[in-house]
Order: structure tokens, then C-alpha cells, then sequence
């Protein structure tokens, strides 16, 4: 399954996959959390992904996430 627009998710839910069929030189994922589907207004939201032990970190640049 994956998210629709707008759909709450929850901690471990697959939202996407990841391929490599544009411009890149690797696959890669864009991902942006805002409070609102309104551009003109929208905020952004902090993001954080969770380790297995459940602490959480921000990637860093060309850091690689791994499930």
C-alpha cells in the first residue's frame, strides 16, 4: 500500500519505494513534512527517523538510510 495525499501514517508504515529511472546519478528519495497540503501556506515539520532501539536522528548530508 501507499500513502494518498493528505493520509496519516504511522511509525514502521512503508509511505514509498525507491528506483532510479530520472536524472541521478543513484536512487535517491525527496521528502518533505509540512502541516498543510496549502503551498501558498504551509509550514515545514521537523522530521526525525528512529534507530531499532527506538532512538531517534536526523540523517546527515549524503548520509544513507537503510531499513
Amino acid at each position: 500500500m501507499r500513502v494518498r495525499p493528505g493520509q496519516r501514517v504511522s511509525v514502521g508504515e512503508q509511505v514509498a519505494e525507491c528506483g532510479n529511472s530520472g536524472n541521478s546519478t543513484q536512487p535517491h528519495v525527496h521528502v518533505q513534512v509540512t502541516d498543510s497540503t496549502d503551498w501558498e501556506t504551509c509550514r515545514g515539520l521537523p522530521m526525525v527517523f528512529r534507530h531499532p532501539d527506538g532512538s531517534a536522528w536526523l540523517p546527515g548530508e549524503g548520509e544513507i538510510v537503510d531499513a
